[in-house]
């Protein structure tokens, strides 16, 4: 007997977690009944945009190597986990189309000042954050609308999610992408990472295939002669966690890694910026310390800042 989307959906909403040896067979089924039924809204990030990626800074030395870490993960390194977008130990480009978003996503603070009876180890951290340049339109899945949203941002949200239904003519198909969009939001820490098994499950489909462009959605007007666009990525909403003031603006993105390779996103400034904690659950996030203006080939070389942004 033949399980319906409907009735996929209810199965997988009790399967928060998983055991790692379940993830193939449910992710053929899943392809199969509940992905192919989705609407895939495509949307643009044009060349001469810029987006964002801070990587925390663990030792003192800051002149040498830290250019692979602004990068994709380093090949060498293990990750036996899953991610919002990856399976485990699979590499995509994670990255955010603000500067202080790309921040807060890799704060410490922020990431543990949700827990009220958190007793902070530290009260200074240091991040490194790449500037990338886009050097040609890359195209990626339209996430960007989900339950939480940003102070400021409702409206816009609101209107997103009306022109989602306009494609969503069933009620599974509503049902799943309010779901999807909870577990994207979700705060997870690596020793909960299964419990993004369905949005890297998801993400892996979004990245494998080909999509009709949808009507009056996006910014794609100019490939009108284009049937089907295969995708560089995936724009998503940021973590319920991340609340500041004033509120963090922007979204996060995962790319393919041959972006990166064949110089469609180019890193052209990086900077150390140290986060302050200034009062109980008060921080400032945006303390510029040192910035490489000059990247090309193997240069790599921090000098003390003259102006105070990067963008």
């Amino acid at each position: 007997m033949l399980i319906t989307p409907t009735e996929l959906l209810n199965i997988i909403k009790l399967k928060k977690e998983i055991n790692f040896s379940e993830y193939p067979n449910l992710k053929n089924v899943l392809y199969d009944v509940l992905f192919s039924k989705m609407p895939v809204l495509i949307n643009v990030i044009r060349k001469g945009d810029f987006v964002y990626r801070t990587v925390p800074i663990y030792r003192n030395d800051i002149t040498l190597g830290r250019k692979k870490y602004l990068s994709y993960r380093p090949i060498e390194y293990d990750y036996p986990y899953f991610n919002r977008c990856s399976e485990p130990e699979q590499r995509h480009f994670y990255c955010s189309t603000t500067r202080h978003l790309s921040i807060g996503e890799c704060s410490y603070f922020i990431s543990e000042s949700d827990d009220q009876n958190k007793v902070f180890t530290k009260n200074s951290e240091r991040l490194e954050v790449g500037m990338w340049e886009v050097t040609k339109d890359i195209y990626v899945i339209d996430m960007r609308f989900g339950n939480f949203t940003h102070e400021g941002t409702e409206s816009h949200q609101i209107e997103l999610k009306e022109k989602y239904n306009q494609f969503a003519k069933e009620q599974f198909i509503k049902d799943f992408f309010d779901y999807i969009n909870e577990l994207f939001e979700l705060p997870i820490k690596k020793e909960s990472h299964l419990q993004y098994w369905l949005t890297a499950c998801y993400s892996n489909y979004l990245f494998d295939d080909q999509f009709e462009k949808q009507p009056n959605w996006g910014n794609i007007d100019d490939i009108e002669d284009k049937s089907h666009i295969y995708m560089d990525g995936i724009l998503y909403h940021s973590v319920k966690g991340i609340q500041t003031t004033p509120p963090i603006g922007g979204y996060n993105l995962a790319l393919k890694t041959e972006l990166i390779d064949n110089n469609s996103l180019k890193l052209i400034r990086s900077g150390i910026f140290e986060t302050n904690q200034i009062g109980e659950k008060e921080f400032v996030l945006d303390n510029l310390i040192k910035i490489n203006r000059n990247i090309s080939g193997d240069s790599w070389y921090y000098e003390d800042p003259t102006e105070k942004d990067l963008s």
